[in-house]
């Protein structure tokens, strides 16, 4: 791997533990509507973006509009998340890269005002260069974020590393031509993301030896 001067940090299953949280408010949503609830590995090979991507693959068709499932997996959600949701070592890497002097930001499919509440409730937003994020509950492609954000600060994509939880989290480290680093810990498992030529890790504290 280059060396590294920018870290681009997913947000949901990476900084944040909620891979649990969102699987009991998708069930939940199911119960409500007599279908078979479903476990983490087929939540994990359902996990898709845009967000409606994922709900067509799990609910009948025709049983939930996108605005029922905007509202009620919001209220899931956060019903379920931890009242600490921070990801086992993240702190711990924030400082590590902070010490580093390594510029850190966070590029999320989430909407900007709740990743951004996020980060200010855990007392994290001021590790971050940026934070960069949806304005609409679709949890589309969020490639360009980084794109526009590498273009506007001149960085140059190969000393650039992406650390995320999903395969689409790699999509977007090879759009923007940067190395990338997936945690199993998040809302896909080792099975999904051996597909990608990503570097695996079962902790975030394990990056310290690759970066």
């Amino acid at each position: 791997m280059n060396e590294i001067k920018t870290v681009i940090w997913d947000f949901n299953g990476t900084l944040i533990d909620d891979a649990e949280a969102g699987i009991l408010a998708v069930n939940d949503m199911l119960t409500k509507r007599s279908q078979k609830p479903i476990d983490k590995l087929q939540y994990a090979a359902a996990v898709d973006t845009p967000i409606w991507k994922f709900y067509e693959k799990v609910f009948v068709k025709g049983s939930i509009t996108p605005e029922e499932a905007m509202v009620e997996f919001d209220t899931g959600y956060e019903k379920y998340l931890p009242e600490n949701p921070l990801m086992e070592g993240a702190l711990e890497m924030l400082r590590y890269f902070e010490e580093k002097d390594i510029n850190q930001l966070v590029v999320s499919a989430s909407h900007i005002d709740k990743v951004s509440a996020r980060l200010k409730e855990l007392n994290l937003y001021h590790y971050f260069d940026k934070v960069l994020a949806h304005s609409d509950y679709k949890a589309g492609d969020k490639t360009y974020l980084a794109k526009e954000y590498l273009k506007e600060k001149c960085i140059s994509p190969e000393n650039v590393v992406v650390i995320g939880d999903c395969v689409f989290d790699y999509n977007m480290a090879e759009g923007i031509g940067a190395s990338c680093i997936l945690t199993t810990k998040g809302h896909q498992t080792r099975r999904e993301l051996s597909q990608t030529k990503a570097l695996i890790v079962d902790s975030l504290t394990e990056i310290k030896n690759i970066v």
